[in-house]
């Protein structure tokens, strides 16, 4: 086996055993994880994840308003730098959606 290979497979294994069993825990919803993962993807600048976790998030029920606020309020800790990049990154993730379901005819979730 390759060693990016086995590298690959434990870090899936790790995510999803690790994880995404958090998400089962039943004192916070979906949501209100997803706003988490949001604030401190701001603070720790991980633009790649952070976009990944918008794209979840919006699947996931939570509003455009909701995730822009939830980084306007991370920006007061965290600081403008983090907050304007990750703003940024928002924008162009919805923007990327908006033609997506554009040009599929699909409804936004």
């Amino acid at each position: 086996m390759k060693r990016d290979d086995l590298a690959g497979r434990t870090g899936a294994e790790y995510i999803t055993e690790t994880c995404f069993a958090s998400y089962a825990r039943p004192a916070l919803s979906f949501q209100q994880r997803y706003l988490i993962n949001l604030g401190m993807l701001v603070a720790l600048n991980r633009g790649p994840e952070l976009r990944i976790h918008v794209n979840a998030a919006l699947q996931n029920g939570l509003t455009e308003e909701q995730i822009v606020e939830a980084i306007r309020h991370t920006m007061v800790y965290c600081g403008v730098p983090a907050g304007r990049d990750a703003l940024s990154i928002v924008s162009e993730v919805l923007e990327q959606r908006r033609e997506v379901s554009k040009r599929s005819g699909a409804k936004l979730s």
